[in-house]
């Protein structure tokens, strides 16, 4: 019985008084207004907020920045912002939007509890109603009404730093839209107590007129920086689409066919020697053919394994398989041949690494399992080269898709010629300096050859040598069969020692180690599935939290 008596009492005290159940409280709130005669506002507000057992870092504070005036809108700046708690300095991280200015105070890394206050001071310019006919007036709704804790006394003092008269003092009580004026004037100091979440303390004091001076009025609430932006662009949308669709678009298309079409360069000449650099050193076969294509491809991969072989670092084999019950089958492996890898470029390095993680002798087959990881290491490799040596400004992937933002974003905005340009330009560009396109110039040169190998017969038959060093080349500049078919008619019994086999001569042999190893060395998958994901990537995600 005693119990359920307790228990009676306090559910009575909370019914009578629900405040008094609340976590947190502002116990006082008292705002002094100091107006100046041109017409600018120092404001302070002392509030003693009680976190009473709650566990935080410290308060909100926002404030509108204008008011509404009829039809019209009074815009005001606050500037000189300062906070104190305790009488002391607080951080505090001061944000907003055209709307309102927002005053998180507090330290992230320090919390606090119990009975503090706080002082806000700020400076107010445009804030006085003086347009009036019969009177100027400082309208101020002083506590705002955003609160989401009650108040259990507010207060309002307006003052003047020069002569001047208050003719009346009003204040109101409530909710938005209140007309309720249960609030106390003496003087000029207006006070209202018990104020739930929600509720405000507002005031008007009225002076003579041309106690101030004029204040400005808007025909438009204030915008942020991008709708000042969008109604200009909507102003001026028919001049704007002309000077993007022709000027601009005829501007970029008239400087990509002066500095960046291949035609300026005239018709190719035939290349007869592997690609050199402008120190005369040999580019690689894989680097060659990313300069081609821009963007590093299967072909390439395969190509620097032939490469490697022919320079002795590895050797090819293919071997043959005998199984007891079903037909006799064969492997392709690769042997390391060299154990010092120092002088390899960064992605030769990095693919014999892959090659010989576990052994040094590998079946090709057993590659396969994460090999797009090592792709994604050699195309930073091939690109960072590429870059460092001046071939390329950047990775062309990220050019291409940034051009293609700008297509997308230009069809949206209705500037269809623009949109195409942008199209046509992604497909175009791809990143590559100066340098890097007389490279690629020289490169179709090289193309020339190698697809018309049987326009040469003689030329092959005196330089055996070079032409074994173009079979990389051909492999990643996409001309392997018909070179192939080339050099058999003028090598019928070439057999390379770099290559083994064990089904006849190295013509017949040769396609299928180039299978095996194109079908192993697969670039990464654009999938989460496929090995391409990554924690937090894809759709979803977001998060939250409070103060």
């Amino acid at each position: 019985m005693k119990k359920l008596l307790i228990f009676i009492v306090f559910s009575l005290i909370f019914l009578v008084n629900p405040q008094a159940s609340m976590a947190e409280t502002i116990r006082s709130f008292d705002t002094t207004i100091l107006a100046h005669q041109n017409g600018v506002m120092d404001i302070t507000e002392t509030i003693k907020y009680d976190f009473e057992g709650a566990v935080k870092h410290g308060i909100y504070r926002y404030i509108p920045n204008y008011a509404k005036v009829g039809n019209l809108y009074r815009i005001y700046t606050i500037s000189n912002v300062k906070v104190l708690m305790d009488k002391s300095p607080e951080p505090f991280i001061r944000s907003g939007n055209a709307d309102q200015t927002y005053l998180k105070i507090g330290d992230a890394n320090v919390t606090i509890t119990g009975l503090h206050t706080y002082t806000i001071s700020y400076t107010v310019a445009n804030g006085i109603g003086s347009n009036f006919s019969t009177h100027d007036e400082i309208y101020w709704n002083t506590t705002g009404n955003g609160w989401t804790v009650p108040i259990e006394k507010a207060t309002a003092q307006v003052e003047t730093d020069f002569s001047s008269t208050l003719n009346n003092l009003i204040c109101y009580k409530g909710a938005y839209k209140s007309k309720e004026q249960s609030c106390t004037v003496s003087a000029n100091t207006a006070a209202a107590s018990n104020l739930t979440p929600g509720q405000g303390l507002t005031i008007v004091a009225s002076y003579p007129v041309g106690t101030f001076p004029k204040s400005i009025l808007s025909q438009n609430p204030p915008q942020t920086f991008a709708g000042k932006v969008f109604n200009f662009i909507m102003a001026n949308f028919l001049y704007i689409f002309i000077f993007l669709n022709v000027f601009v678009a005829w501007v970029i298309f008239y400087w990509y066919l002066k500095h960046k079409r291949k035609e300026r360069f005239g018709k190719p000449a035939v290349n007869f020697d592997v690609p050199k650099d402008g120190s005369g050193n040999i580019i690689r076969p894989a680097i060659a053919g990313t300069i081609d294509t821009s963007k590093l491809e299967r072909d390439d991969v395969v190509a620097t394994v032939f490469d490697l072989a022919i320079r002795k670092y590895i050797k090819l084999e293919e071997k043959k398989v005998v199984r007891s019950l079903l037909p006799d089958t064969k492997t392709q492996v690769v042997t390391k041949l060299k154990a010092d890898a120092v002088k390899l470029e960064p992605f030769e390095k990095t693919l014999y690494d892959k090659l010989f993680e576990t052994a040094d002798t590998v079946d090709v087959s057993d590659l396969k399992a994460g090999f797009y990881s090592t792709f994604d290491n050699m195309e930073k490799d091939v690109f960072d080269s590429l870059v460092n040596k001046g071939y390329y400004t950047k990775n062309p992937k990220y050019q291409r898709g940034f051009l293609l933002v700008l297509c997308v974003l230009s069809f949206i905005s209705l500037n269809v010629v623009l949109g195409i340009l942008f199209f046509y330009l992604s497909r175009k560009l791809n990143g590559r300096t100066q340098m890097g396109d007389e490279t690629d110039f020289k490169i179709d040169g090289l193309k020339i050859f190698l697809k018309s190998m049987d326009r040469n017969y003689k030329w092959q038959a005196e330089n055996l040598l070079t032409v074994e060093q173009m079979i990389p080349y051909a492999i990643a500049l996409g001309y392997i069969d018909k070179f192939m078919d080339a050099l058999k008619t003028n090598y019928p019994d070439y057999s390379p020692t770099w290559y083994a086999g064990y089904s006849g001569s190295f013509y017949a042999a040769y396609g299928g180690f180039y299978s095996s190893v194109s079908s192993t060395f697969a670039p990464a998958s654009s999938s989460g599935a496929g090995g391409g994901g990554f924690a937090g990537g894809g759709g979803g995600g977001g998060g939250g939290g409070s103060w």
